[in-house]
């Protein structure tokens, strides 16, 4: 009999298995990212911008040559805004790896396009300011060590700021007024510590989840060394109890073996003792609690694009998560492998002396693709057989908009689940 496909994300709990929560939290600092990295390099757009139009519109460059070298310049500083940041996030990973990023093909087309930029530019614009601008945001977007950048850029906007009275004064000579030098000249001083703060914010981001992977990774660890002393503890207890009855047993071998015989069946409990002890350890640390379980299966279906709510009744907490746990499971399984829309329903009540779970997700156009796998008795089936022990049952049906499975659980079988866990 064919079973349905586990999802590839595990969302089963446990020490060494990752949460959703934790893969979200990733896929947000990877959004963070990009934001900034749109964000600097939009700047550098609008920048460029205000050059090409000082290119075109200022009397003092009356050149007809200079509007296309200019614009040629700032689509070249542009491209190598976008390299050098392609290059930034791998050489920061590095970094923070203790890992030496070697010179990569961005970086170094990044580098060709910026000094080919400054160059175009600053003709284009007849301004030295343009030129160091462009060098100044270079600069400003190297992969720095901790205290280095912002020193880096503090010199370069000093620097720029100078240059920019510099070609005021020189412009004022000229006949041309300050007031229309002075969008571009705002915009270039502003760069280079607008990029370090931006990127800046993207590290303390980052530091903060890989601080959180840290914590996550060293309750993980305390939770093996707590389950290792309590393996320690528990064998290193019955192993010398059942070590000292069988030399006992030894010793009255001869003498009395009836004696003998009462010593090595007591030396029988306590491994019996031992195995249940350990099982019962297995399973505490192998257990999770119904509500994580209904948490994490409510994160996987977002995570798959699926709009979720979930109802929750009261006193549900003390439903039997051994037997309903894996139902949770495999019924976002089915959601995951034939839903075909947008939404999903979760609801577990106490429906009398039962408890009932439900599971609803829109149906749309793979209906038949539903139909099918109950026919078949693959992942519906497998409900079935898990809840036949308790007494359980599972029923599915399409009503033409959703598909619905529907499990109803005796309170009895709560106790025969912990029966169970005791003796497995």
């Amino acid at each position: 009999m064919s079973r349905v496909a586990r999802p590839p994300l595990a969302y089963r709990g446990g020490m060494s298995t990752p949460r959703i929560g934790e893969i979200a939290l990733a896929r947000g600092v990877t959004a963070t990212w990009w934001y900034t990295a749109v964000g600097v390099v939009s700047f550098v757009a609008f920048t460029g911008m205000f050059w090409v139009l000082w290119a075109w519109a200022s009397p003092a460059l009356d050149a007809p040559w200079r509007l296309p070298v200019a614009i040629a310049g700032g689509a070249a500083w542009i491209a190598s805004s976008v390299f050098l940041l392609l290059d930034y996030r791998p050489s920061v990973h590095a970094a923070r790896d203790g890992e030496r990023h070697p010179r990569s093909p961005l970086n170094m087309t990044g580098f060709a396009f910026a000094a080919l930029g400054a160059l175009l530019l600053g003709v284009g614009t007849s301004s030295v300011l343009a030129a160091v601008g462009v060098l100044g945001f270079v600069l400003a977007v190297r992969p720095w060590t901790p205290g280095v950048r912002w020193r880096v850029v503090v010199g370069a906007t000093v620097l720029v700021t100078a240059l920019v009275f510099v070609e005021a004064s020189s412009f004022t000579r000229q006949g041309i007024p300050s007031s229309a030098f002075s969008a571009p000249a705002f915009f270039i001083v502003m760069l280079p510590t607008m990029t370090a703060f931006s990127l800046w914010w993207w590290e303390i981001v980052l530091e903060l989840d890989r601080a959180r992977a840290a914590e996550s990774q060293l309750a993980a660890t305390r939770e093996r060394l707590r389950l290792a002393n309590d393996v320690h503890d528990l064998q290193g207890h019955h192993l010398q109890v059942i070590a000292l009855q069988l030399e006992l047993a030894e010793r009255l071998l001869t003498k009395d073996p009836a004696a003998a015989a009462e010593q090595i069946r007591a030396a029988q409990g306590a491994v019996d003792e031992a195995r249940a002890g350990t099982r019962a350890l297995a399973t505490s640390f192998r257990g999770v609690p119904l509500p994580d379980e209904l948490e994490n299966a409510a994160d996987l279906l977002r995570a798959a694009g699926h709009d979720v709510r979930m109802h929750v009744g009261p006193g549900t907490a003390s439903a039997p998560a051994a037997v309903l746990g894996p139902i949770v499971r495999e019924s976002v399984t089915n959601v995951l492998k034939h839903g075909d829309g947008a939404r999903a329903r979760i609801e577990l009540s106490r429906d009398g002396d039962a408890w009932l779970y439900r599971m609803v997700n829109d149906a749309a156009d793979r209906a038949e693709s539903a139909e099918a796998d109950i026919a078949w008795g693959s992942g519906l089936t497998g409900m079935g057989e898990r809840l036949e022990s308790s007494g359980g049952e599972v029923e599915a049906w399409n009503d033409g908009t959703s598909f619905t499975v529907q499990v109803r659980l005796p309170v009895a079988a709560q106790q025969a689940a912990a029966s169970t866990e005791g003796h497995a």
